[in-house]
């Protein structure tokens, strides 16, 4: 499906994709039900909108402060038919305390302390660490509904998903502004169970594994009747069309059929695929 946006669309948005899990209504705890109940549904893109004016509200701060001041909670809808063509709405929330806090504690391993303390100061990080709620951060934490990944997308995220899943385009005038595909929960756990033993079986020192691996235990937490959607972002101008998906299923089952050529052929095309977004990256 293609869709056109007419309407104003934040252009600041960062090469960056998101792995969702959006989970029923009766998943959540009454306060995060009474949110959902109250705020309506809202679609996929202004809430794109919504954290990207946010994002720059918090940057361009008179003094350096990237952390959310008690902003309110909010979710993401997405809605899906089932084998009988019964419409169902599935739910992703924001925890933007918890991805901010994660974000800073990547930023702090990837940069010089000098550099770090400019963008995000010692004093916000403490300051932060004051408001949040603790049993509310752990619990975020421990359930964390959105992974990101900025200027490249994790091969062990391909394993979710296969090139005839269904997928959205989202465009502004001729500009590819994302693309997003959905899958549901318990066919993508499917397919990454077979990965994984796949590779235990007969590539278990592969780097790949021990990533299928952590991604399996990410989603043993969620209800069976979720929905898994991997938001590409920007990076789908770069790579879209894209064919990762079927890169890894394929490079996996030459493994399983023995063919190792073959196999070495898919990761060498997926690998190739993403240096250039990564280059982008560091160039940025």
């Amino acid at each position: 499906m293609t869709r056109k946006l007419t309407g104003p669309l934040a252009e600041l948005t960062a090469a960056t994709a998101h792995l969702r899990v959006y989970e029923p209504l009766d998943a959540f705890e009454d306060w995060a039900q009474s949110i959902i109940l109250r705020t309506g549904q809202r679609s996929a893109s202004h809430w794109d909108s919504f954290e990207n004016e946010r994002l720059w509200e918090r940057t361009l701060r008179p003094i350096s402060d990237p952390f959310p001041h008690h902003e309110a909670e909010h979710f993401r809808s997405l809605k899906i038919l089932d084998y009988e063509g019964n419409e169902h709405t599935r739910y992703c929330p924001g925890q933007l305390q918890a991805r901010s806090l994660l974000a800073a504690e990547e930023a702090e391993e990837a940069i010089r302390t000098e550099v770090l303390d400019l963008l995000v100061p010692p004093a916000a990080r403490s300051a932060n660490a004051e408001r949040v709620n603790p049993d509310r951060l752990a619990a975020d934490l421990t359930h964390l509904h959105t992974r990101t990944s900025t200027w490249g997308i994790p091969l062990s995220w391909f394993a979710l998903f296969r090139e005839d899943d269904e997928y959205e385009q989202v465009h502004v005038d001729d500009r590819l502004l994302t693309v997003r595909l959905i899958v549901p929960f318990d066919q993508a756990v499917e397919r990454l169970s077979w990965a994984v033993q796949t590779l235990v079986t007969y590539a278990p020192q592969a780097p790949l594994f021990e990533e299928l691996g952590a991604l399996g235990s990410w989603l043993e937490s969620f209800d069976s009747r979720s929905v898994i959607e991997l938001d590409y972002g920007m990076l789908a101008e770069i790579v879209w069309p894209d064919e990762s998906a079927n890169d890894l299923m394929h490079g996996i089952q030459a493994i399983e059929d023995g063919d190792l050529p073959t196999a070495a052929a898919a990761y060498r095309r997926l690998t190739n695929r993403w240096l250039g977004p990564r280059h982008l990256g560091r160039a940025n």
